[in-house]
């Protein structure tokens, strides 16, 4: 395996682009195959998994598992309808590991 592994989870259209760029891509079709194909990525020590938002639904219970984890680093980005913000508690945990501190704390 690749050191710094990135792959991208997503609907078809979302995941074109990154696809191009050599990234790995995953489209999954459905819930099931969702989950088994990041426990994949996980199982293979991948750096950095992308994920859309809509990708959350099926996956928040494997996310939160590697919250605490060295890697991977999980990334969720809007798809191509564009953001719900739903990724933004992730982000939050991922600054949190990363640098120790809330930086998005309003207080």
């Amino acid at each position: 395996m690749p050191e710094g592994k990135v792959a991208f989870i997503g609907d078809a259209d979302s995941v074109l682009g990154f696809r191009a760029l050599g990234v790995e891509t995953v489209v999954p079709r459905d819930a099931d195959s969702a989950r088994e194909q990041f426990a994949r990525l996980v199982k293979e020590k991948t750096a950095i998994i992308m994920i859309t938002e809509d990708m959350m639904d099926y996956l928040q219970e494997q996310i939160d598992e590697t919250v605490h984890m060295a890697i991977p680093s999980v990334v969720v980005l809007p798809g191509i309808t564009g953001t719900q913000k739903r990724g933004e508690a992730t982000i939050r945990e991922l600054i949190i590991k990363a640098v120790g501190v809330d930086l998005m704390s309003e207080e």
